[in-house]
């Protein structure tokens, strides 16, 4: 089991390398006839945009985090790259493009129920057959049923059900420490997807 710091990690995303199922997930799309595009959901200040936009991506980002898209502008490959089109927006309202790669890293648990159930919709409409979505989900455990907590929490049957128009190509489900998502320390169950639409 893993201790995170999730304020930490949030602050410190320019520092860090980008996320390994968002790697895995461009090395299974594999080339294209034409410029691969993605989207990168509430993209902090872009360690995983920038790495696609460095692997040839035509790169959308979105966060509602008006520093962090500031942070993401000023480093010197986004400033003036017509393959990178960063806007501020929430989940429900993002205007997604059609696109073969969408990654929704560290962001989900952020979103209300019902932006999240606007959000999934429009995301998965804007996938292409063959596009491959990865990102986190908080697990929902049995203890925490009438728990009202602020972050947004899905039972694995929950995250299965949303994936039932995908194949599965990795699931991995850890444990990990952290009191930033509610103030108080506890272990949540993170799952890491990375799915290839039908």
């Amino acid at each position: 089991m893993a201790t995170v710091d999730w304020l930490n990690y949030l602050n410190t995303q320019s520092l860090l390398p980008p996320r390994s199922h968002v790697v895995e997930a461009n090395q299974f799309l594999g080339e294209r006839q034409s410029t691969n595009i993605a989207v990168d959901c509430g993209c902090g200040s872009g360690r995983d945009a920038l790495y696609l936009l460095e692997q040839g991506f035509q790169v959308y980002a979105f966060d509602k985090d008006l520093a962090s898209i500031e942070k993401l502008a000023q480093h010197t490959l986004a400033a003036d790259n017509p393959m990178l089109d960063v806007k501020i927006s929430t989940f429900d309202e993002y205007q997604f493009p059609r696109a073969h790669l969408i990654n929704a890293s560290a962001c989900l648990f952020y979103s209300k129920p019902d932006e999240f159930n606007t959000f999934w919709k429009n995301m998965e409409k804007s996938l292409f057959s063959g596009g491959i979505f990865c990102g986190h989900f908080i697990g929902k455990d049995g203890s925490d049923e009438n728990e009202q907590l602020p972050i947004l929490t899905h039972s694995k049957n929950d995250i299965e059900t949303l994936l039932a128009n995908f194949y599965i190509i990795a699931w991995q489900e850890k444990k990990e420490r952290s009191a930033q998502l509610t103030g108080e320390q506890r272990y949540w169950t993170v799952y890491t997807v990375t799915a290839l639409k039908k």
